[in-house]
C-alpha cells in the first residue's frame, strides 16, 4: 500500500548500481530493491514502507516457526538442480570479486567485494541524512552478539552461523537499557535449531537469538522490538550508502 492505493510489485529484471529493480503495474514506476524507493516513473521519490523480515537457512526458520506455510513454484526440468541440498549452483559467484555486470559507482576496499553483511540505515534524533552501518557476517561470527551505540540508538546484532543470519534489535526495553552476550561461551545448551541463546547481563534472562524474545528467567515473555536490516553484499550496499560505517570485531 502506498498513500491508500495498493500496488502489485514484479521484478523489472533491471539493475541499479548492481542491486534489482522492481517495477509496480499500475504506474511502471521502477522501486529500488534495497531502499524501496521509486526512482524512474510517476512516483519516483516515493517510499514505501517497510517491514522487518529475515533471511535464514528454512531449517532455522522451521524449527522456529513450525507452522509456517510455504509456497512452492514448479520450476519445470530445473526444480531438481536447485532443490539439490549436496550443491548451490550460486557456489562460484559467492567467492568470486567479480562485482556484477555494472562496474562499481565508488571503489572501497575496506571490505572484499563479495563480504556478506547485515546493514542498516537509522536516522540521527537530531534529523537529517540517514547514517548507515554495515555488520560484515565473520566479524559477527567472532563475536557472538554485538551491543552497540549508533545513530544514538542502542542497538544489538545478533548472528547464527548455523542459520546464516543476522538480525538488529532495540536494546531498550521498558525503559532499561540491556547488554546481551551469547550464553553459549559459558558452556550453556545451545537452541535444538542449532543457534546459540543470548542472556542479558542486567537479569540474567534468557533470550532467543533470532527472534528476540525472553524465554527464561525475570524478562520471560518480554521481546525485544525489531530494526529494519538487511542482508547485502558490500559491493551492492556501499554503492548506495558510500558513507557507512563498518564494525570489525577485535581478532
Amino acid at each position: 500500500m502506498l498513500e491508500g492505493r495498493e500496488l502489485s510489485i514484479g521484478v523489472s529484471g533491471k539493475l541499479w548500481k548492481n542491486v534489482l529493480i522492481m517495477y509496480d503495474r499500475q504506474t511502471d514506476t521502477l522501486w529500488s530493491h534495497l531502499t524501496g524507493k521509486g526512482v524512474v516513473g510517476p512516483l519516483k521519490g516515493k517510499q514505501l514502507k517497510t517491514h522487518p523480515a529475515a533471511m535464514m537457512t528454512y531449517a532455522e526458520w522451521k524449527h522456529l516457526f513450525p507452522g509456517t506455510k510455504v509456497l512452492k513454484k514448479n520450476t519445470g526440468r530445473f526444480d531438481s538442480f536447485f532443490s539439490s541440498s549436496s550443491r548451490d549452483p550460486y557456489e562460484g559467484y559467492y567467492y568470486s570479486s567479480r562485482a556484477g555486470v555494472i562496474p562499481q559507482k565508488y571503489r572501497d576496499n575496506r571490505l572484499h567485494p563479495k563480504t556478506f553483511l547485515v546493514g542498516v540505515t537509522l536516522a540521527p534524533p537530531t534529523g537529517g541524512e540517514k547514517l548507515a552501518k554495515v555488520y560484515p557476517f565473520a566479524d559477527l561470527n567472532r563475536a557472538g552478539v554485538v551491543n552497540d551505540d549508533f545513530a544514538g540508538r542502542k542497538l544489538l546484532v545478533s548472528y547464527c552461523e548455523t542459520a546464516k543470519s543476522g538480525l538488529v534489535f532495540d536494546r531498550a526495553v521498558k525503559g532499561r537499557t540491556l547488554t546481551f552476550e551469547s550464553v553459549s561461551e559459558n558452556g550453556a545448551k545451545k537452541e535444538k535449531g542449532g543457534c546459540a541463546f543470548m542472556r542479558d547481563r542486567e537479569t540474567g534472562s534468557q533470550w532467543v537469538g533470532l527472534t528476540g524474545e525472553a524465554v527464561a528467567g525475570p524478562m520471560k515473555g518480554q521481546k525485544l522490538r525489531r530494526i529494519q536490516s538487511t542482508q547485502s553484499f558490500w559491493f551492492g550496499w556501499k554503492d548506495y550508502y558510500p558513507k557507512s560505517k563498518v564494525y570489525r570485531h577485535p581478532k
